[in-house]
C-alpha cells in the first residue's frame, strides 16, 4: 500500500513539473526576423523631409535629408542639398522625428525580470533573453551596456546578433562582478566550475591584490569593456543583513590595474557613503544614486571635478518600491504616483514583452507588493524591503537633481532583468527622468545616446546623428522633446544603416 501511494505522489509530482513546462513551450512566442530590409554594399538610401533631432547642439533641425551608405551617415542635408543627392532607395519620413540609437547603458540582458524558479518560468528564461533582445530593437534600443551578467554565455547571444541570426543590440558588457566574499551580489552564489567554464562567472570572489589582479586580466580577456565592483555594506532584502566590503589595499589595486588596461571602473551604491568612497579611489563612474541621505554641495562639486559619470536607474525605485508597514515615505505624493503608474504600465504593457510565464510571476510580485505583510512573512525565496526603493525614489531624486544643476555627466540605463523590469523599455527610464526630476527633455534625450556613448568611450560612432557616425537612427512619431512617450513607440529602426524594425508606416522605396 505504501509502496502504492509512494508510485502515486512520484507521478503527481512530475506531472506537477511537467505540466507547466509543456504549456510554456506551446505557447513560445515566434522568434522576429533580425532584418526588414538591407542595402547591397555600396547603395545609398536617402530618409527625406525628416526632423531631426541634433542632440549635441540641442536643436530641431527642420526637413532635413539624411544620406546612409555602408552602414554610416554620409551627410545630414538640408531640403534643398537633399533634393541634389544621388541615391538609390529612399524613404520619405514626413511627419516624423529622427534620433539617434538609444544606448542601455545599465541592464543585465540575461536575467529574466523575476526571481522565481517555478518550471514553467525555468522553461521560458532562455526565449524571454531572446525576445528582450528583440525588443530592445524594438523599442528603439540599439545598443546595450550590460552591468553583470555570465561573460560567456552573453558573448554567445552577442555573436549570434552580429551573424545575423538574432535582433538585438551591439552588446558592451562588465563580465563579472569582482568584490570580496560575502560582498554584493550577495544574492548570486559562486558559478559552478563546470559552469563557468560554459557560460563564465557572474561574479570572482577576491582576497588578495593579486586575485584582484586576475580578477581584472580574466574580465579584459573575456571582452569586459569596463569593471564592475560594489560598495553596498547592507543587502537589499528584507532584514538588510550586513555584506563584506573590498578595504582600501584591494580597491586600490582593482582601479590600478583596471586603469592600466585601460579599463573604466564603476560601482554598483546606493549609499552616500560609498558614493564618497568612489571619488576619494577615482573610479570612472557610479551606478544608481545614493538614497539614503541628501549629497552636501562639496561632495558634488568633487564629483563633477572629476570628470565621473552617473548612471541613475530611477526605474528601479518605481519597479520594486511597496507597500510595508512603518514606511514614512508611502505618504510622499511621488511615490504614490509611482505606485499608480506602475500598475498601469505592468498590465497594459507588459504582456506584449515577456512570455506568459514572467509576466504571470512579474503580476504576482506586483499583486505581493500591495500586500503590507507581505514582507513580514516567511519566503523561500528572496524578498526585496520596500522601504529602500521608496526612499530612494524621495532622496535619490533630490540627489539626481544636485548633480544635474551641477552640470555631471549623467547617462541613462534602467537596470533592465532585475524583478519587474526589462531593457528594452529603456524609455520608460527617460519617461520617468522628464516626469519626476528637474532634467530638461533634450537633456533626458542627450543622457540615452551622447553622454552613454561617451561613458562608453564611442562618442566618435554613436549617439548622434552627424556625418561620419554609424547610422543607428529611430524614427518617432512625434516630438519627443515635447512628449517623451513618443520614444517609447518607434515607427522604425535602423541598425548600421539596416532596417531591422518597421510598423510599415514608412517603407524604403
Amino acid at each position: 500500500m505504501l509502496r502504492r501511494l509512494g508510485k502515486v505522489v512520484a507521478w503527481c509530482s512530475t506531472c506537477g513539473v511537467a505540466a507547466p513546462v509543456c504549456c510554456a513551450r506551446r505557447f513560445r512566442s515566434e522568434r522576429r526576423e533580425p532584418v526588414v530590409w538591407s542595402p547591397g554594399k555600396g547603395e545609398a538610401l536617402l530618409i527625406r523631409n525628416a526632423e531631426v533631432v541634433d542632440v549635441v547642439g540641442g536643436t530641431m533641425l527642420h526637413k532635413r535629408s539624411i544620406v546612409v551608405r555602408d552602414g554610416r551617415i554620409v551627410e545630414v542635408a538640408t531640403e534643398k542639398r537633399g533634393a541634389e543627392a544621388v541615391y538609390d532607395k529612399v524613404m520619405d519620413a514626413s511627419g516624423a522625428f529622427v534620433i539617434p540609437g538609444l544606448i542601455n547603458a545599465h541592464c543585465h540582458t540575461l536575467l529574466p525580470s523575476t526571481l522565481s524558479l517555478a518550471p514553467d518560468v525555468l522553461a521560458s528564461m532562455r526565449r524571454q533573453v531572446e525576445r528582450c533582445l528583440e525588443e530592445c530593437v524594438v523599442h528603439g534600443v540599439t545598443t546595450v551596456r550590460d552591468a553583470g551578467s555570465l561573460p560567456l554565455l552573453l558573448k554567445g547571444f552577442a555573436e549570434r546578433i552580429e551573424r545575423g541570426e538574432l535582433l538585438g543590440p551591439r552588446v558592451f558588457f562588465a563580465g563579472s562582478f569582482i568584490n570580496v566574499p560575502g560582498g554584493y551580489p550577495d544574492f548570486m552564489p559562486p558559478t559552478p566550475a563546470w559552469l563557468a567554464e560554459r557560460w563564465g562567472r557572474f561574479g570572482y570572489q577576491v582576497r588578495t591584490p593579486g586575485e584582484v589582479e586576475e580578477a581584472v586580466e580574466r574580465n579584459a580577456w573575456d571582452g569586459a569593456c569596463f569593471i564592475k565592483t560594489a560598495f553596498d555594506d547592507r543587502s537589499l532584502f528584507v532584514g538588510q543583513k550586513p555584506l563584506s566590503v573590498m578595504d582600501d589595499d584591494l580597491l586600490g589595486r582593482l582601479v590600478e590595474a583596471a586603469h592600466e588596461r585601460g579599463l573604466k571602473v564603476s560601482a554598483h551604491h546606493r549609499f552616500r557613503r560609498g558614493f564618497r568612497r568612489g571619488v576619494n579611489f577615482g573610479l570612472d563612474g557610479m551606478e544608481h544614486l545614493p538614497a539614503d541621505e541628501v549629497l552636501d554641495d562639496r561632495e558634488v562639486e568633487r564629483f563633477v571635478s572629476a570628470g565621473m559619470y552617473v548612471v541613475p536607474t530611477v526605474s528601479v525605485a518605481w519597479a520594486l518600491g511597496g507597500m510595508s508597514r512603518g514606511d514614512p515615505y508611502l505618504d510622499d505624493p511621488l511615490v504614490r504616483r509611482s505606485l499608480d503608474n506602475r500598475r498601469e504600465v505592468l498590465r497594459n504593457l507588459y504582456p506584449s514583452l515577456f512570455e506568459p510565464p514572467i509576466y504571470r510571476s512579474i503580476m504576482r510580485t506586483e499583486r505581493n507588493s500591495r500586500d503590507p505583510s507581505f514582507p513580514e512573512r516567511r519566503h523561500l525565496m528572496y524578498v526585496v524591503d520596500p522601504k529602500i526603493f521608496t526612499q530612494g525614489l524621495v532622496v535619490g531624486r533630490e540627489n539626481l537633481n544636485r548633480l544635474y544643476h551641477a552640470g555631471a555627466l549623467i547617462g541613462c540605463g534602467n537596470d533592465g532583468g532585475v524583478p519587474q523590469l526589462t531593457p528594452a523599455l529603456l524609455g520608460l527610464e527617460m519617461v520617468l527622468l522628464a516626469e519626476l526630476t528637474d532634467m530638461a527633455p533634450v537633456d533626458v534625450l542627450r543622457s540615452a545616446t551622447i553622454n552613454n556613448a561617451r561613458i562608453l568611450g564611442m562618442e566618435g560612432d554613436l549617439g548622434s546623428v552627424e556625418k561620419g557616425k554609424l547610422a543607428d537612427l529611430v524614427i518617432l512619431p512625434g516630438n519627443p522633446l515635447q512628449n517623451m512617450e513618443h520614444v517609447m513607440r518607434p515607427n522604425a529602426v535602423f541598425k548600421e544603416g539596416r532596417l531591422v524594425y518597421s510598423d510599415r508606416r514608412y517603407e524604403v522605396r
